[in-house]
């Protein structure tokens, strides 16, 4: 910079905001502005004659300029230097000095432009974030290490990447490093029949910021399958936001589930043998009769035959009905099921068993049908167990009514006996496992049956009055089938 180029700027430099100075090149200050003094806290003739600590700040200044970073004539970029400076009020300021060479006309150095800029707040909040981030990376690494003590698996991931497992995540999905989980998509550990509540589930938390506890199958690295429960909540994690899923496997648990709810299947046909005995009994008479009648006749009567083919499809759906009831089910699909349709063939397989006892079964349905989503062979052991214990609270005959109504997308099935009816305590009791008012009970019915109803999104009921009778009602959800119009 030129010495006529600076000439014109002495207003600006007189009634600038920014502290700004002439140095000589031996380090003095030569001309000052009034913003540079207020920075520095003295006047101007206590800056001209420095004391020892603006002595010490023309001395950095004039240290970094001598020392390397002495600048050419030709310099356009002024040189820039922070250091510290004491005011005399004893608070420590933060100074960013920008120096730049002033020249004679044919080029000779003769004094530094300098500015002066407090930068005292930046660094103190610059100061103040590494101490929060140095913070926050001390209670990551003791979050990380209290992880890695929980007994529960656990993963951290971030739009559905894993970033983080413990040991007993790894040990979970049978992983050898957390380095085979990085990176790895969640769709690649759960199985893919349940992709659909993965989504779900990634809508409701978009939605309102909840996701709650759900039960997945699970793809482990070595290729074997796991049933785990477990519930997933937002944290921060790296500085950025992800969540954190704490699972249980549940695997023993399901099977275990799986072994009760077939006891009680077998158990179920077991008791049903007499009933379905007689139940084909009748059909088997009916026949025995028409084959009669066709060998006394001199030609064949289609009345006969399709009368017979009538009550051979009635034995043919009785006894699979039975198979189905004593044969373990491996796969679960849920799929519509026509109510109406279903509790039609359970009453059919009940109504031997209930003639046995001199009880008769009432529907009462609409005349159109009702269409859930669920696996029809639960469903059924559910309306099977509630017409049992039906049967078994009526020892001198009566009526059993199957009520079947819609409310708002839900169906209401209610199952009313005529027998005994229970006490408030014995009603609050239902459900414990091995809980029964039967001599021969094993409390495993009601418990199954609640379990296949909260599994089908519904709910059910019981009311009772003693010697009255008792009636459960189980609601369900139901669904808009191809026929039905979408409002």
């Amino acid at each position: 910079m030129r010495t006529n180029d600076f000439q014109g700027f002495d207003f600006v430099f007189t009634q600038a905001v920014m502290g700004m100075a002439l140095i000589s090149l031996d380090g003095t200050f030569l001309k000052l502005n009034s913003a540079l003094c207020d920075l520095l806290g003295y006047d101007e003739t206590e800056l001209t004659t420095p004391s020892p600590t603006v002595r010490t700040l023309l001395d950095q200044i004039h240290k970094f300029i001598s020392l390397g970073s002495s600048l050419p004539s030709t310099s356009t970029d002024p040189q820039r230097l922070e250091v510290d400076y004491f005011h005399p009020t004893g608070y420590r300021l933060s100074l960013k000095v920008s120096i730049s060479i002033l020249s004679d006309d044919i080029g000779k150095p003769i004094f530094y432009f300098t500015q002066f800029e407090n930068k005292t707040l930046i660094r103190e909040m610059e100061t103040q974030l590494q101490v929060v981030k140095t913070h926050l990376l001390e209670k990551e690494s003791s979050f990380l290490q209290l992880l890695e003590e929980l007994p529960q698996p656990v993963l951290i991931t971030r739009e559905g990447i894993v970033l983080y497992a413990n040991s007993a995540g790894l040990q979970l999905i049978h992983a050898e490093s957390l380095d085979q989980v990085l990176g790895l998509s969640t769709m690649d550990i759960v199985d893919y029949s349940n992709y659909e509540i993965l989504s779900e589930r990634r809508k409701k938390f978009n939605t309102d910021r909840t996701t709650g506890s759900v039960c997945y199958l699970i793809n482990c690295l070595n290729n074997q399958q796991k049933y785990v429960d477990g519930i997933t909540l937002p944290i921060i994690f790296d500085g950025n936001e992800a969540y954190i899923g704490i699972f249980k496997d549940i695997s023993e648990q399901v099977l275990e589930d799986e072994r009760l709810i077939q006891s009680e299947k077998l158990s179920t046909a077991g008791q049903l043998a007499a009933g379905i005995a007689h139940e084909i009994r009748n059909p088997l008479t009916a026949i025995n009769g028409f084959m009669k009648l066709l060998r006394s006749s001199e030609r064949m009567n289609d009345k006969y035959i399709s009368i017979i083919e009538s009550e051979l499809k009635r034995i043919e759906f009785i006894v699979n009905e039975l198979l189905v009831l004593s044969k373990p089910q491996t796969t679960h699909i849920s799929k519509p099921v026509d109510l109406l349709s279903l509790l039609e063939q359970v009453t059919t397989l009940m109504n031997g068993q209930a003639a046995l006892k001199n009880l008769k079964i009432l529907p009462v349905c609409t005349d159109h049908s009702i269409w859930i989503n669920g696996e029809a062979y639960q469903l059924k052991q559910v309306f099977i167990n509630l017409l049992k214990n039906a049967m078994e609270a009526m020892n001198h005959g009566g009526n059993i009514y199957i009520h079947v109504q819609t409310y708002d997308r839900e169906a209401r099935i209610s199952v009313q006996d005529e027998g005994c009816g229970m006490t408030e305590e014995q009603i609050n009791a239902l459900g414990k496992p091995f809980y029964t008012t039967k001599e021969t009970g094993t409390g495993l019915g009601y418990m199954i049956t609640q379990n296949i109803i909260h599994n089908h999104g519904g709910a059910i009921s019981v009311e009772s009055i003693l010697e009255q009778g008792t009636t459960f009602t189980v609601s369900i959800p139901t669904i808009i089938t191809p026929e039905e119009p979408i409002m």
